[in-house]
């Protein structure tokens, strides 16, 4: 594998596939290594991973916590914009 810093496990496996494919996308797709421990992980995806379901009332929740969490952030960024001027 090159020496990149990889973030996570799931694109360590990524690279790993691709690497073992010579480097081709389209080869890793029509992998046939069922054998392989990685071979469900093989698109950087976990494939077991339920997804989450929010109820009406939790995704209120995440959209207000998103809305301040995006003000604050320009908030800062204003403030040092005029800290430099």
């Amino acid at each position: 594998m090159k020496n990149k810093k990889i973030k996570s496990p799931l694109k360590a496996i990524r690279a790993n596939c691709l690497e073992c494919l010579g480097g081709s996308s389209n080869e890793v797709k029509e992998c046939t290594a069922f054998n392989c421990h990685l071979f469900d992980f093989r698109f950087g995806k976990n494939p077991y991973r339920k997804k989450r379901i929010l109820t009406d009332e939790q995704k209120e929740i995440v959209i207000e916590r998103l809305r301040n969490a995006r003000e604050n952030k320009k908030g800062i960024e204003n403030e040092k914009k005029r800290r430099n001027n």
